[in-house]
């Protein structure tokens, strides 16, 4: 680093002093961003080693990656036993397939695969940058200012496909900045393909990439027209082939109705609705908005990525301006508009991640090329642009500041003021990640094992990793028992007949994110035999009323 900016034209228009200020500068936002890369590995360390679900729903994410290694599609009528189904796409639990047919079904193998996802994302909006403005430093704080954001910390390392779904559309759009649309002939060129590839797989980990696919070729259609509709062509045959496979080998619902929309003599078609992958994908993702939600995330991403969105912002107006619009400036309008889904229920910070990326891809290229700038001006501008730049990325590093502060991390913590009585602090407020497991969270979570080991019948849990652990059956979604129910998709009678039965040996319930009409046949036939606090969250754990039992669901 030093011998970089030692050699760099900017530098040596400046007189030595200020030149010596100028790279302290460089090396303070160095500093300040590898050591958010620290706590980021210390955390993603610590979640490897805990078995349970840290963030409701992973351990539902590994059952269906278990399911996918058996040679099953998780997506399946919910309304019978065991009244499971997924809602999400395939590729990233097919990805973790190997290393749980190597390892076993462990949490870890999806968290891995989140980990690298994150550091191949940063890797590839370094190599972004560097590519557009051909400048290794700001290419390397351009990644590591994506892996510095609370949204990345906090996601990155979960089970979950929303960060391999980011990876993807990262080297996609990357890989099409380098197709050169309109000077060479992207459709020959590898670039071009394998961005079209990467394209396809990001749809195919999670349905919100559709923001990145559209983003793409709108900017195809913009630069090259004839080109854009051959490949958006080829690209929606590819996809609809697959999605239609997909629908056909998953079977076909007999009790959900489909949508009318094909009209007349394609009236056929409206079976497709009725795919239990079509019910799962399409259909239980249209949930309820509510505009306040959206609102906030708004502001709260705007508050936190302050200084990479203004930079954004002006280059995006300044390829306007000049029309020259590139395909990153596209990606960060699409991706930007598309945060307004976090406005749906269920929905969270995750939904500003690519966002995010975007961001930092093009205020990097915009902070590299004003370098440029001011290396070829006067000494004042010299001056201005080597004391201004590293205190922006500084800047921005403090808005996104999370750290621990306690141990090694307590000393640091004191002297930046981020004292916290939970030992974490997050500059975006409370959060129910980020906080590492402790050991009194593993023996918790050991001892509700126990207790659904111990039980004769099957479980009736809202996280599956216990289940998993114990080695009982996986019973029940919640979340998408609750969204498909809300949308008229799932009929919960067989499962209060269950209950009603008591068939369930064991329930384990956190946020109770069950059907209405569910909870009301769990407060009715069991009764509350313990309570056990794992990660700050208390888990009522239910058995079998009793005639004199007067203890059913808490608050």
């Amino acid at each position: 680093m030093l011998s970089f900016l030692n050699s760099h034209p900017l530098f040596s228009n400046m007189p030595r002093w200020v030149r010596w200020l100028s790279i302290s500068l460089f090396i303070l936002a160095a500093l300040a961003l590898l050591s958010q890369l620290v706590v980021y590995a210390h955390y993603a360390a610590s979640l490897l080693r805990f078995p349970f679900d840290y963030d409701q729903g992973e351990g539902f994410e590994l059952h269906d990656t278990m399911l996918h290694s058996q040679g099953q599609w998780p997506y399946r009528d919910s309304q019978v036993f065991p009244f499971y189904t997924s809602i999400y796409p395939p590729l990233y639990h097919l990805m973790v397939v190997p290393l749980v047919w190597l390892f076993g079904p462990h949490l870890w193998t999806g968290r891995l695969v989140g980990i690298i996802a994150s550091l191949v994302a940063a890797s590839a909006i370094g190599w972004g940058v560097h590519r557009a403005a051909n400048n290794r430093l700001i290419a390397a704080f351009s990644g590591l200012t994506f892996l510095a954001s609370n949204y990345t910390f906090h996601v990155g390392p979960l089970f979950r496909q929303h960060m391999t779904m980011v990876m993807f559309e990262t080297l996609a759009v990357v890989a099409l900045a380098q197709a050169q649309v309109g000077k060479d002939k992207p459709l020959k060129h590898r670039w071009f393909y394998a961005g079209l590839v990467f394209l396809l797989a990001a749809g195919f980990t999670k349905q919100l990439a559709l923001a990145t696919v559209i983003a793409v070729f709108l900017f195809l259609l913009v630069c090259e027209p004839r080109r854009a509709l051959l490949s958006g062509l080829g690209f929606a045959v590819v996809a609809a082939g697959l999605f239609l496979w997909i629908n056909h080998a998953t079977g076909y619902s007999t009790t959900v109705p489909p949508l009318d929309i094909f009209p007349g003599p394609l009236a056929p078609l409206n079976k497709i609705t009725t795919g239990w992958w079509f019910i799962s994908i399409i259909r239980a993702n249209v949930n309820e908005f509510f505009i306040e939600q959206a609102v906030e995330f708004y502001r709260q991403w705007g508050k936190l990525h302050l200084i990479i969105i203004v930079i954004a912002t002006a280059r995006l107006i300044y390829e306007v301006y000049r029309k020259r619009s590139s395909i990153y400036a596209f990606w960060f309008v699409l991706a930007v508009a598309n945060g307004m889904l976090a406005g749906k229920f269920g929905a969270g910070e995750s939904y500003f991640i690519t966002a995010t990326a975007a961001a930092c891809i093009l205020s990097g290229i915009a902070v590299a090329q004003v370098w440029q700038y001011a290396s070829r001006r006067e000494q004042g501008w010299a001056v201005a642009a080597g004391a201004l730049i590293p205190l922006l990325y500084i800047a921005q590093t403090r808005l996104t500041l999370h750290m621990y502060t306690e141990g090694p991390y307590a000393l640091p913590a004191r002297l930046l003021g981020v004292q916290s009585e939970s030992g974490y602090y997050d500059s975006q407020g409370y959060t129910q990640i980020g906080p590492r497991p402790k050991w009194a969270d593993h023996e918790a979570g050991w001892e509700i094992v126990e207790l659904a080991r111990d039980a004769d019948e099957p479980v009736f849990s809202e996280e599956a990793a216990f289940l998993i652990c114990a080695g009982k059956p996986v019973v029940t979604n919640a979340f998408p028992q609750l969204v498909m129910y809300q949308a008229g998709l799932f009929d919960p009678a067989e499962e209060i007949r269950m209950l009603d039965e008591q068939a369930f040996g064991l329930v384990i319930l956190r946020a109770q994110f069950y059907p209405q009409p569910v909870l009301g046949a769990l407060g009715s036939n069991y009764q509350l035999k313990t309570t056990i606090i794992m990660n700050g969250f208390i888990y009522q754990v239910l058995e079998p009323r009793t005639e004199d039992g007067d203890q059913g669901l808490g608050d």
